[in-house]
């Protein structure tokens, strides 16, 4: 099976190692090993690239990253290219998403540069990632190359925060996502949460989750030396109770006169806003910003970690992460919002601590609860945590999707 992974895949390959870049390069890499040839496109080039040992076909957009006049550039090579069918593609959105905005000339460019990959690749089925407008212009795409697409969305359609729906009047909203998910053969969420949005606007038949898994290869990885030795090298403070977490974050006040910090740990933005406003809480001495970790370095600040939390707090929150499916395979117990995925894996009392959204005195007194275990039941908490996270990993991802991707095409196939 030939399968083009593509849509808002990210913005490079890796570092920084996260989200949908990461999680597209693993199910990749299982797929290749099974004998299909993988296709995935990304937005440009750097001199820093890791595929994961994926050994995709990778395309890109751009040789670097784009500024401002590399987009005008883009864009006109590809208007040129085909101007008849950007017109068309151009139309076809603004039937849908009847406001001018840069992202809607900018984008029937990349359906025609998506028509030329198409035409290399040749792909039996295409994953989508994200319901945003590349995915628009690839889905366009795979309806005239007659090729099933499929779209993974997240949040983007019930997050009324997100994307088009920031624009879009409530009437509006209704046309453009019944035009846009129309053009989906079938739509996979993270989880049931999810799952809602699509459903909104599709019949349950044409939606389905599947549980985003992680790869648990940080877990073999040769990490000499005990926690105090590790906290040394990523000068860390070797007595003080230390809270993690991975990816989007939010500062939080400390309480104050117990040993505790928190270890943050983001992509590839600048946290000057976030160091700034630690010190306005009079707490940065008490959290320590990471970015750009390689995967090792990133497996040696879980070990360091006593504890480790997830605390997504809008409406994007959906699905199991990444992060806390690491976190948790690497024997750490947890402190979480109550998103309804994460209860599929943290229970209360038995692998960590579950509090209400927002609730910023329950989640202190959580992490003091959690400060207050003895390590020897903070370690007993860790291994059900293991035993939980492992059972959700990348293969069970790989394989979810693929049987979905055999019947989808048999299903197209059966129609043509």
């Amino acid at each position: 099976m030939k399968i083009l992974i593509t849509g808002t895949t990210g913005e490079s390959l890796p570092p920084p190692y996260a989200g949908i870049p990461k999680l597209s390069l693993l199910v990749a890499g299982i797929w290749k090993k099974q004998g299909h040839k993988i296709g995935l496109t990304f937005t440009y080039h750097h001199d820093k690239e890791d595929d994961l040992e994926a050994g995709a076909e990778y395309f890109f957009e751009y040789n670097s990253k784009p500024d401002k006049l590399k987009k005008i550039f883009f864009l006109m090579r590809w208007f040129f290219a085909n101007p008849f069918l950007y017109k068309k593609l151009l139309r076809n959105y603004l039937k849908a998403d009847p406001h001018i905005f840069s992202e809607a000339i900018l984008y029937p460019a990349y359906g025609v540069f998506m028509d030329r990959i198409f035409s290399i690749f040749k792909p039996d089925i295409v994953l989508s990632e994200a319901a945003l407008i590349k995915t628009f212009m690839v889905a366009q795409i795979a309806r005239r190359r007659k090729v099933p697409v499929v779209f993974d969305t997240y949040a983007e359609i019930h997050d009324l925060s997100m994307g088009a729906n920031k624009r879009l009047s409530e009437k509006e909203r209704k046309n453009y996502w019944e035009s846009f998910l129309g053009l989906a053969d079938f739509i996979i969420t993270p989880g049931p949460y999810c799952s809602r949005g699509p459903l909104t606007y599709l019949p349950k038949e044409k939606v389905e989750f599947v549980y985003d898994g992680s790869d648990y290869k940080l877990l073999n990885l040769d990490i000499s030396g005990g926690r105090q030795s590790l906290r040394d090298s990523l000068k860390l403070p070797r007595d003080s109770f230390l809270i993690g977490m991975v990816g989007a974050f939010e500062a939080r006040k400390a309480k104050l006169g117990y040993p505790i910090e928190a270890v943050i740990c983001g992509g590839s933005g600048d946290s000057t806003s976030w160091r700034n406003l630690a010190k306005e809480e009079g707490v940065e001495d008490k959290i320590h910003f990471f970015g750009r970790l390689s995967e090792l370095e990133l497996a040696k600040v879980y070990k360091s970690l006593d504890v480790f939390s997830d605390l997504e707090n809008s409406p994007r929150a959906c699905g199991l992460t990444m992060s806390i499916l690491e976190g948790m395979a690497m024997s750490l117990p947890v402190v979480i919002y109550n998103n309804k995925e994460m209860l599929e894996i943290v229970h209360e009392g038995e692998n960590g601590f579950i509090v209400p959204i927002n609730d910023i005195d329950a989640l202190s007194n959580a992490i003091l609860k959690m400060y207050q275990l003895s390590p020897e039941k903070r370690r007993e908490m860790g291994a059900r945590s293991s035993v939980y996270a492992r059972k959700i990993d990348i293969d069970f991802t790989a394989h979810g999707k693929m049987e979905l991707f055999k019947k989808i095409i048999n299903n197209f196939n059966k129609k043509i």
